[in-house]
């Protein structure tokens, strides 16, 4: 009975030790964000559906890296070819959006160049809160298995895991924009992106030191995993835009454009999509009194790697000069994801769900300068989905050559 009692005891503490190693931090250096958060969802995860609870960090950095706004092409100011005096004079239109595009072109042989700043901090996916995520399980909602000891089955018992996340954004993007013709602009833009990740995870169930009665309430245990920390630096997606003017002094100018945006950002630092996208899109807009410039935009982006994370993205503004010097900008940016993009077979945490996310982007565009401006913009969210911050704010500056 004694060797019995000593048996027991021995496989108890092998079971707490078994448990303890599976959430000990692997001591890795140089390890990718989603590196990080993998050692995080991880923790206490039973080896069988560890690789699917590890889907959710590789889909979870390609949801962020498609989130990143991008600012258009239009310049501030657009410039025409005058026969009649031999020179190129500026239209008198409002100073343009930041999000959406304008159909008018920046003029034969005129450079836009821009420099803008971009800070988010993300605070939800899918209207769950990052802090925290609560763990989910088909067969026992809100909880995820946890077996405390692999090795001798002692048992698996219902543990609720919490993912607490905190992740940041800051985006530098320089973008050129040229007139090749006086109705054909080429632009390329090349984000610099630096992203902070902060993740930690506990999980809580009935004390495995107490087998017999595993639903005990006062026999509670608490397990905190080594949080996780790590920042990464480097180039976002490179992207590559053309836009065609195809009528002019029409009910509305009228403009298709094409978009490459190349893999150039490593996802697995959420610095990008990882994928190629090729766009195709439809501009219209129209100056009216000189000083109220609607406009509507409609594009279809495909993913060339994976069909379900195509989109369909549009906008709807106006752009009203309020000085020769000042415009308040205003516009309803959307985009909707074909079907669902990324399914998790084993959702520990969250299933990555098609999404329609829809924005409002306000701002001013000032132009303290001939031939320059300088723009403040804040995102804010309309509905839950996606990936989203509570706000998001962007800054910059622009001159035409």
């Amino acid at each position: 009975m004694a060797n019995r009692s000593r048996g027991v005891m021995t496989c108890l503490r092998q079971s707490v030790a078994v448990l303890a190693l599976s959430i000990a931090p692997c001591v890795v250096s140089a390890r990718t964000l989603e590196e990080a958060l993998a050692s995080t969802v991880s923790q206490g995860v039973p080896t069988k559906i560890r690789a699917e609870v590890n889907k959710f960090p590789e889909v979870f950095a390609a949801a962020v890296g498609a989130s990143f706004p991008v600012t258009s092409t239009s310049g501030s100011y657009v410039y025409r070819f005058d026969p009649a005096s031999d020179s190129f004079e500026r239209l008198t239109v409002p100073l343009g959006p930041v999000f959406s595009e304008r159909a008018q072109t920046v003029g034969l042989g005129k450079l836009n160049v821009e420099l803008n700043y971009l800070y988010t901090r993300y605070d939800d996916i899918n209207g769950q809160d990052l802090d925290p995520l609560v763990s989910q399980d088909p067969r026992n909602p809100g909880h995820i298995e946890i077996c405390t000891d692999e090795v001798h089955h002692i048992g698996c018992v219902p543990t609720e895991g919490r993912i607490r996340l905190d992740l940041e954004a800051q985006i530098v993007t320089l973008s050129a924009t040229y007139g090749v013709t006086p109705d054909l602009d080429l632009n390329v833009l090349l984000p610099l992106v630096r992203t902070f990740l902060r993740s930690s995870a506990t999980f809580v169930g009935p004390d495995p030191r107490a087998p017999g009665n595993p639903s005990c309430p006062s026999c509670p245990f608490t397990i905190t995993g080594q949080p996780a920390s790590e920042a990464s630096t480097g180039v976002g997606d490179l992207l590559l835009r053309s836009k065609y003017l195809m009528t002019r002094n029409a009910p509305m100018d009228l403009a298709g454009g094409i978009t490459l945006s190349l893999p150039t950002g490593a996802r697995a630092d959420f610095h990008g999509t990882g994928d190629t996208l090729l766009g195709a899109a439809l501009y219209a807009s129209r100056t009216y009194a000189e000083r109220i410039e609607p406009h509507v935009n409609l594009s279809f982006v495909l993913n060339t790697n994976k069909f379900d994370r195509s989109q369909i993205r549009y906008s709807l503004g106006a752009d009203v000069r309020i000085f020769d010097w000042l415009t308040l900008n205003n516009d309803f940016l959307g985009r909707s994801d074909i079907t669902q993009p990324d399914r998790i077979d084993q959702p520990a945490f969250l299933q990555i769900e098609r999404a329609d996310v829809l924005t409002f982007s306000t701002g001013l565009k000032v132009a303290p300068f001939r031939r320059s401006a300088v723009f403040f913009n804040a995102l804010l969210p309309l509905n839950n989905d996606g990936v989203r911050a509570d706000q998001a704010f962007i800054g910059g500056i622009e001159a035409m050559f």
